[in-house]
């Protein structure tokens, strides 16, 4: 029974039995992994209110081989990241952030570059509920996971994207596909010019330069839906976090 440390986010939780919770951490050297806090519900748990959504700390657990879940030694909190719990805005976004994180991957599958584009996207989130920051986390996580939207070259006859009008994507393909492509194309979804170009501009650079790009709202809502489309393509499945926050954003 080894004891493992790694950096770590909360990303979850559920009581278990009478005075446990079962947490589900994303963390930096080990991926997704979740674990039993003995007594965490208890009015005098040594962990107190240390394993809260979005939280950000140093984890040490016993590793049980051949399980998929352990048991947690200790939390030692880095960043609670206590503002995102404060305002429900914040709190919908952050949930949609770890949520998506999570389901990228599969338990203790090691990914690093989701671990720091999650801790910075949380970080970002504190100051800045910004819908672009949610735009530019989906996208870099595609692109970390493996479904990298082609952005410059039509996926059916190859043809490079020199012009942005006219253009959709095809969740299935993975990308953009010239408009005389497009009849063939049975899920090809229209995406306006001012979309792509962002898309292009966000993802070489920092997720804090993303903000300084202009995205007019209309725009942003369009972009919003195609790559809700994408991501449902990709994990096989919807997230419930996704469907709170698009409400909680109409206003219902």
């Amino acid at each position: 029974m080894p004891l493992q440390s790694t950096e770590a986010i909360v990303i979850g939780g559920h009581n278990l039995g009478e005075a446990d919770r079962i947490i589900p951490f994303f963390t930096r050297r080990l991926g997704k992994v979740r674990a039993v806090a003995k007594g965490a519900r208890r009015v005098r748990s040594r962990f107190g209110g240390t394993l809260e959504l979005f939280t950000l700390g140093q984890l040490v657990f016993f590793e049980w081989p051949n399980r998929t879940l352990h048991a947690i030694n200790e939390f030692s909190v880095i960043e609670p990241f206590s503002p995102l719990k404060e305002e429900l805005g914040r709190l919908s976004s952050g949930a949609y952030l770890v949520e998506l994180a999570g389901a990228a991957v599969e338990d203790e599958e090691p990914n690093e570059e989701i671990f720091i584009l999650l801790r910075d996207a949380l970080t970002l989130l504190v100051s800045h509920d910004d819908p672009r920051l949610l735009r530019t986390f989906e996208i870099r996580l595609l692109r970390i996971a493996g479904y990298l939207l082609e952005l410059y070259r039509c996926l059916i006859c190859r043809t490079a994207l020199r012009q942005t009008d006219g253009l959709a994507v095809s969740p299935s393909r993975g990308g953009l596909v010239c408009p005389n492509c497009r009849p063939r194309v049975q899920d090809s979804l229209a995406i306006a010019s001012e979309p792509v170009k962002y898309l292009r501009l966000v993802l070489p650079g920092a997720l804090r330069d993303s903000l300084a790009i202009p995205l007019a709202p209309p725009h942003i809502g369009g972009l919003e839906e195609i790559l809700k489309v994408c991501i449902a393509y990709f994990l096989g499945k919807n997230l419930r976090s996704a469907s709170f926050l698009s409400r909680f954003q109409r206003g219902i």
